[in-house]
Parts: C-alpha cells; structure tokens; sequence
C-alpha cells in the first residue's frame, strides 16, 4: 500500500483532502502527516518534515497551503524552494486560491446536502475569485439556512467534501493540480 506524505496547515485541511484523494484515487493508501498550523511554520519545517515522513515509508508527497492574500505563483515557489533537497519523489505544492474553502464552495449541491439547507445554495461562478472563501461559506450557510446553522470549517468542511463532486470542483483551477498528481500516481 502506498504512503502519502501529506504537509498541511491543519487537520481539517487534512480531513479534506483524505476524502476528496479517496474519490479520485483508484489505488490504496494511506496518509501521514504533519501539520503546520498556519503557512509560516510550513516553509520553515517543509524539508524536515518531508526527510521525516520519507523515513516513515512515505513514497509520495504533497504539501498544501492556502494562498490567501498571497501571490499563488510567489508562494508556490518559495515552498517549492523550501523543501530542497526533497527526499520524496514524487512530490507537489498544491496551492488552493485564496482558501480551501474555494474548492468546497465550488460544488454548491454539496454545501446545500451537507449542511441541509433549506435553500439550495446558488452556483458561485467564480469561487476562486472570491475574496475571503471561508467568510463568503460561513455568510451563505447563515442566510440558506436563516439563521439555523452555524458554519464551523473545522467541522463542516469535511461533511461537504464528502459529498462533493470532483467534475464541479475543477472550476478551480488550484484543484486540477491535486487531482492531475493524485491521478497520475495514485491510479
């Protein structure tokens, strides 16, 4: 069985991409992990870790960290920098725009089902344009669902993942690089 060395920012980031690998994935794996708790102490411990989960059996490696106010590009090539010499080939940086938060948003049958709104939530046309993914979620689900529903990404954003559907989640252009690694080395 394969090991999939996963670098995030939290576990919910975690949680989500487990489920959302899951559905694209035709193999078995498993993932360890290390966690960031924000982006900073990701670009300081990337090639540490990665040299950890490399000793742990781990023969692939994805590191995932929301760009925010960020430039994805910029970001994406100093973590890049960051994990020279990786130990673990192959490896991606996948950067979801903005927030992961873009990617749930983007499937808005998923957000309706998971939270069991009684309004469906409307179809964003651009969620990764959107400014603050997280804010806009949590601002849709309080209105959707008058007043009934509080969002909590941490407990919610895994509940949407599992519904989601991956052909609506490539209207994110940071998901296809995800979904183009875990396809080429996980099917």
């Amino acid at each position: 069985m394969r090991r999939l060395g996963l670098i995030a920012e939290d576990q919910s980031d975690v949680d989500v991409i487990t489920v959302l690998a899951k559905k694209i994935s035709t193999k078995e794996f498993v993932i360890r992990k290390r966690l960031g708790f924000g982006c900073g102490r990701i670009h300081a411990k990337a090639n540490a870790w990665s040299r950890e989960l490399s000793k742990d059996g781990c023969t692939l490696l994805m590191v995932v960290c929301d760009a925010d106010d960020n430039d994805a590009g910029v970001l994406h090539a100093r973590l890049s920098a960051s994990l020279m010499p990786c130990p673990i080939n192959p490896s991606v940086v996948v950067i979801p725009v903005r927030e992961i938060e873009a990617w749930l948003i983007a499937d808005n049958a998923a957000v309706t089902k998971a939270l069991r709104l009684q309004k469906a939530l409307k179809h964003q046309p651009s969620p990764e344009s959107l400014i603050n993914p997280k804010e806009r979620l949590r601002d849709l689900v309080h209105e959707r669902s008058q007043g009934r529903t509080r969002y909590l990404n941490t407990i919610h954003n895994v509940k949407i993942a599992k519904y989601a559907t991956i052909s609506r989640l490539r209207r994110c252009k940071s998901f296809g690089v995800f979904e183009s690694f875990l396809a080429a080395n996980l099917r």
